[in-house]
Formats: structure tokens, C-alpha cells, sequence
């Protein structure tokens, strides 16, 4: 236990706060150099995802990651467009969670600013109110729509908080509601505006970083599929196919697939997002699979079409 102990505080003693390592700072601030140039002299102010429920990876919201490349719970982003410089407010330092639970974090201090991401300044979350109250005549741009997190497009997170907020037991607003509500009662004179569009406009086109790190996540869709297609014969499952692609794309260092694995055989393959996996691949049967993975925040998306005993009939050839 006295080994034990001693390790954790080794590694707790010589840890460094750990930005992301899928872009260059520069590539962060040129996001949001573009947003500055979309907002003129108004702010943008965003926040980045919660804590997980349950043992369940961080994972940061997709517009958060795409503006500041930090990934820890409750980050808010705020970006000057008249001055041209963004703030990053972070939690304190939870020494628990770093000794005994995740390692290092981001957290205000000099440790931060020394890591050089890029944003100018770095505060206590606490004090993002008053920052906040001296803008109280600009016009402020923030997300109106819900977050989006991995296995997940926006057009799915509309449609859940749709649901949610239109079903009369539950009637829950988003998060992203819930905040901008108190950016009204914080900035009542303020006009306020939905930083989405923009945001939005500028993630369609993308830098040759953005597109070097998809066609690495096409590729590892295509490594996932031709194991699965190795693999294949009839008496099999069809989770079995999905488990041959996790395998590639995890092997291959991708944080997780980008969406429920869509494997189906047979009469299965009518329903365009069948997802249970349990039936049994019989011979002469097809195998539809539609499965990718996300690679570094980045998603593929790949479908293909095979025989489960290796070889098409003149019919199947033909379709």
C-alpha cells in the first residue's frame, strides 16, 4: 500500500495539464478568429459539457471542442470580437479527481497559461459574472440549440429536446436554454443572438488538419468492414460483425464509433437503422453493415453490402 501511495503521488507531482494533441493551438484560434470576423464587435459566449453519469468517459460537445480544443466539465468560452481575444473560465483545482481518479486537468493558474492554448486569458469560473457584466450593451451570441456529443448529429439532439419539452411529464428545457435564459436576466439590455448558424457556416469548411483526420476515420471504417467481411459466415451473429470492427477501430486509437452499429442480415436489412443485432446469418443471406467510427472528434460514415458465405449469387450481383 506504501508502494502504492508513493506512485500515485509521483505521478500526481510530475503530471503537466494535458491539452488536446488532435490540432495545434494555432489551429483553435484560427476557429475563433472566424467567429470574431462573423460577430464584429459583439461577444460569443459558450459552455462546454458536464461531468458524466456514471463511469462513462469525458467527452466534449462538438461546438466547445471546435473553439477551444479544451476538454473539461463546465468550461465556459468567452470570445471578444472587438478585441479580438477569447476567455477560458475553468473549475478550480479538484485534487481528488487528479490523485485518485482521472490525472492531470486543466485548471485557472499559471500551470494553464504556461500550457499555451492558445486563448489569452484563463479565470475561476466563479468569476465569469462579473467579466460578463461588462458587456452589457454589446450583442451577445450564444448556442440555441442542445449540445452535441459523440454517436450523435445535431439533427438527434433537436429532436430529443424537442420531445422533451413538449411532453407534459417532463417538460424540461435543454441546458443550452436554461443558460441563455441567464445571460438575459445577467445582460437584460443585451440583443442576443444564436451563435449556431455561424458556427455551423465555418465547421462545413474544412482545413486540410480537419480533412487529413477524416479520411484517416474512412480508413479505419474500411479496415472495421474487411474484418468484418473476413469473418463472416452463416451460424454467426450479427453483433458478431460489430465486435470485428470495434476491435479495428479501437486497435487503431478511434475514441468510439460514431454511431450504433447498423448490422443487419436477411429481412433486417428493410429497416435503414435496425440495430439489434441478435439474429443468426443464414447461408445465401446479405449482410448490410453500416458502421464507423469517431476518430478524434472527427466521424465517418461508411455502408457496405456482402454475402455471409463469401460469394454473391448471379442475383445478388446484379442488385
Amino acid at each position: 500500500m506504501r508502494l502504492l501511495s508513493f506512485c500515485f503521488l509521483a505521478a500526481y507531482c510530475c503530471a503537466q495539464p494535458v491539452l488536446t494533441d488532435v490540432f495545434p493551438s494555432s489551429e483553435f484560434a484560427s476557429h475563433r478568429a472566424r467567429v470574431m470576423e462573423k460577430i464584429g464587435d459583439g461577444i460569443a459566449v459558450l459552455q462546454g459539457t458536464t461531468e458524466r453519469p456514471g463511469e462513462q468517459p469525458l467527452r466534449q460537445s462538438d461546438q466547445f471542442f471546435y473553439l477551444s480544443g479544451v476538454v473539461e466539465p463546465r468550461a465556459i468560452l468567452l470570445i471578444d470580437g472587438k478585441t479580438r481575444r477569447s476567455t477560458l473560465f475553468l473549475n478550480p483545482r479538484n485534487d481528488r479527481r487528479e490523485k485518485l481518479m482521472f490525472g492531470p486537468s486543466l485548471f485557472p493558474g499559471p500551470e494553464t497559461e504556461r500550457a499555451n492554448n492558445g486563448i489569452e486569458s484563463v479565470l475561476p469560473r466563479d468569476q465569469f459574472k462579473d467579466v460578463l457584466a461588462a458587456f452589457a450593451n454589446r450583442t451577445l451570441y450564444t448556442p440555441f440549440h442542445p449540445e452535441v456529443l459523440g454517436s450523435a448529429s445535431a439533427s438527434d439532439t433537436i429532436a430529443l429536446e424537442r420531445a422533451t419539452r413538449d411532453d407534459r411529464w417532463d417538460g424540461r428545457p435543454s441546458r443550452e436554454q436554461a443558460f441563455l435564459a441567464r445571460l438575459k436576466l445577467a445582460l437584460p439590455k443585451a440583443e442576443v443572438r444564436d451563435l449556431d448558424p455561424i458556427v455551423d457556416e465555418l465547421r462545413a469548411f474544412k482545413s486540410a488538419s480537419e480533412i487529413a483526420i477524416l479520411r484517416d476515420a474512412t480508413r479505419l471504417a474500411g479496415l472495421g468492414i474487411m474484418e468484418a467481411m473476413r469473418d463472416a459466415r452463416p451460424g454467426m451473429h450479427e453483433y458478431e460483425f460489430q465486435a470485428d470492427a470495434e476491435f479495428v477501430f479501437k486497435k487503431d486509437g478511434a475514441y468510439g464509433p460514431a454511431y450504433f452499429a447498423l448490422i443487419a442480415t436477411g429481412e433486417n436489412t428493410f429497416y435503414s437503422h435496425y440495430h439489434k443485432g441478435t439474429a443468426i446469418l443464414q447461408d445465401g443471406n446479405l449482410v448490410q453493415f453500416d458502421y464507423a467510427p469517431e476518430d478524434r472528434y472527427y466521424a465517418s460514415d461508411v455502408t457496405r453490402v456482402f454475402p455471409a458465405n463469401g460469394k454473391f449469387t448471379p442475383r445478388q450481383r446484379e442488385f
